[in-house]
């Protein structure tokens, strides 16, 4: 017989058994968690919160993904996470009270139908007993609010069921408003971007109006307006793309990837861009590869992110140089792997690298410094990662690590 007892979302009754002592700690988080937009250090404070008001071990936050629908660990003081770590909705307690809306009190987690012990294996942990509620906004709920084991392993409260409650509905809202805060920071950095080139325009249209401009630098001035326009329409699509994938609003196609026709596309594109600097493009793919069955997801994607790669190969390259591009099988992964022949990336600007915004100090480069985090957003999307690798003096190596299904 499970030992569990369903509880509905937060009433009156139970707030009345709040000590006075939970609840000034409750005020004094709630302060707390206002104080933050950024969502890691959000994050953080909820689960400690939840551990102290709750006399518990352990505490994890599952969110709802924005763009994929599915449930997983966003935070937990297991320690670290795996990002690609999801949990069921429709088999696991976390995913009944998401579904549900309602918390939920187990006693005997081990022996109830909905325990989803794989996340057990993956934390190397073993949950006794657990409360879990649901994170709810106007709009609807984002995840779900989990304490495990209480210290003393004595059964959980009215109080400490409460407390939870109460600081569930705080964060989701502390929450959603950090992912308002973190799309209005990207606003003000889009139109400081925008900025630069726009002032060149307005400089170009005086000049042009000036009747006594000579007819070489009238020249060189509409060269200038053509170049500021290309890069403001380039900006324009960097930006849109990185809002949508940013907000979920791009839903990417979970199709076969045919891995040999992506990277001859991409050949094929590149090879005139990388003529024109005396770069010669060598390919070198595994006769091996997953089936297209077995690489699922959005081609045309998958194919950006890979142009990506390569163009900035070829700008930031040597006169001469070689790209080499790889496809190799590894276990349940293939890695994509492009390499220049170019000046290197220093550890310190390494660690900054897919960041938005982000370009190289003393680089020629007039982008947008979103291509990296848009590869980045796009890759993860398909559950893999972009891993780098780079020499000062001899070149850079990106690699695209991607899931294989199983045959």
């Amino acid at each position: 017989m499970t030992a569990q007892l369903d509880i509905p979302t937060p009433n009156k009754d139970r707030l009345e058994n709040i000590s006075s002592a939970s609840f000034a700690l409750l005020l004094r988080v709630s302060t707390q968690l206002s104080s933050t937009h950024h969502l890691e250090e959000l994050l953080a404070m909820v689960m400690e919160a939840a551990t102290q008001l709750t006399n518990t071990q352990k505490a994890s936050i599952l969110l709802v993904n924005r763009k994929t629908g599915l449930l997983h660990f966003a935070a937990s003081t297991h320690g670290e996470v795996p990002k690609d770590l999801v949990v069921p909705l429709d088999n696991s307690i976390a995913g009944w009270v998401v579904q549900n809306g309602q918390s939920v009190v187990v006693g005997d987690v081990q022996s109830d139908e909905r325990f989803y012990g794989n996340i057990d294996k993956n934390l190397d942990y073993v949950t006794r007993s657990m409360i879990a509620v649901p994170m709810t906004t106007q709009t609807g709920v984002i995840g779900a609010l989990e304490v495990l084991n209480k210290l003393d392993d004595s059964p959980y409260t009215e109080q400490d069921i409460a407390l939870l409650e109460a600081l569930a509905s705080q964060s989701a809202v502390a929450i959603t408003n950090a992912y308002l805060f973190d799309q209005s920071d990207l606003l003000a950095e889009v139109m400081h971007e925008i900025k630069t080139p726009l002032m060149a325009l307005t400089s170009a249209s005086e000049l042009l109006i000036r009747p006594d401009l000579p007819e070489a630098q009238q020249t060189a001035v509409i060269q200038m307006i053509r170049r500021e326009t290309a890069r403001l329409s380039k900006m324009t699509k960097d930006f849109l793309d990185f809002a949508r994938l940013e907000s979920g609003r791009e839903k990417l196609l979970h199709e076969p990837i045919n891995l040999f026709e992506v990277l001859h596309d991409v050949v094929h594109i590149a090879t005139q861009q990388a003529a024109e600097r005396g770069i010669m493009i060598v390919e070198e793919l595994d006769t091996d590869l997953p089936a297209p069955e077995q690489l699922v997801g959005d081609s045309d994607k998958i194919k950006q992110v890979i142009l990506n790669l390569v163009s900035n190969a070829i700008k930031y390259n040597r006169v001469n140089g070689r790209i080499t591009i790889t496809a190799h099988r590894y276990e349940q992964e293939v890695h994509l792997g492009i390499a220049d022949t170019g000046q290197g990336i220093s550890p310190e600007d390494l660690e900054h690298l897919f960041e938005r915004f982000y370009r190289i100090p003393g680089s020629d480069a007039e982008g947008t410094g979103l291509g990296l985090s848009i590869a980045q957003k796009i890759v993860e999307e398909h559950n893999g990662r972009i891993e780098v690798d780079s020499v000062i003096d001899e070149g850079t190596t990106f690699t695209i690590c991607l899931p294989i299904l199983s045959a």
